[in-house]
């Protein structure tokens, strides 16, 4: 079965700060013709409020990017409410490693975390970017540490292309090596702009070869493929998801 594509609200975050600028966010994503997204860098919200919400403009949610003290301080919480809201992937967008000793610190912190959330049939899902690749004094990987010293149940993978690709690491590659942890990916597109510099653009819009990624992601079982667009320069975000959503479907992948 072919991934669905989600909206990641990460990148309409500017107009979500507010319940009442969720709301309007939420029936313009739907309007854009997405019927899931992924709940990342929104406002403060009322888990009633979401619910009727999400319910009003036929919406699912298929991740959170949740802050990592939340899953740490307010864990029985954080599950309720994901409970609450039917999502299964509990989500961390990002953790800094400066020594080695900082992954095995964040791993201890986590991993009694994660199996709360498989205890009660959800699932802890890690975000990458291309930090996660680059040696550390020691010389180790953290994302191999990673890898490691967890099993897949505990600790899944919410796959950022881009990142892989600015990491230096094939998409397709680690989606096979790693797909017993991957059930949700992040679509998200690059150009080069005059001076050559890298910048981001609506899927379809750069440089990665999304219908391969995709073609692989069905393969290994990926359920969500969420759009993201970390910055828009000046055009409107909302446009920049429809553009990339008739671009997936044009590959014949529907929301």
């Amino acid at each position: 079965m072919k991934p669905i594509i989600s909206a990641q609200l990460f990148t309409v975050r500017e107009f979500a700060k507010t319940e009442e600028d969720i709301a309007a966010t939420l029936r313009r994503v739907r309007e854009s013709g997405y019927r899931n997204v992924q709940i990342s860098a929104l406002g403060p919200y009322r888990v009633d409020f979401m619910r009727e919400e999400l319910a009003k403009n036929g919406l699912t949610v298929c991740a959170t990017h949740t802050p990592y003290e939340r899953l740490i301080n307010e864990t029985d919480a954080v599950i309720e409410e994901h409970l609450a809201l039917g999502i299964p992937y509990v989500g961390l967008g990002m953790r800094k490693f400066a020594v080695e000793a900082d992954v095995y610190t964040f791993l201890n912190e986590i991993l009694p975390v994660a199996r709360k959330i498989r205890d009660k049939g959800l699932w802890f899902v890690y975000h990458n970017h291309h930090h996660e690749f680059a040696p550390l004094e020691t010389g180790r990987i953290p994302m191999e540490i990673l890898l490691e010293n967890t099993e897949p149940s505990l600790f899944g993978l919410l796959v950022d292309v881009h990142w892989l690709v600015a990491a230096g690491v094939s998409p397709t590659a680690f989606l096979k090596r790693h797909a017993d942890r991957i059930r949700v990916i992040h679509l998200k597109d690059f150009a080069l702009d005059s001076e050559r510099n890298r910048i981001f653009a609506p899927v379809g819009s750069g440089n990665m070869d999304f219908e391969e990624i995709l073609k692989v992601a069905t393969e290994i079982g990926v359920e969500y493929a969420a759009v993201e667009q970390d910055k828009c320069y000046g055009e409107d975000p909302f446009a920049c998801l429809e553009k990339s959503l008739r671009y997936v479907r044009g590959l014949g992948y529907e929301e």
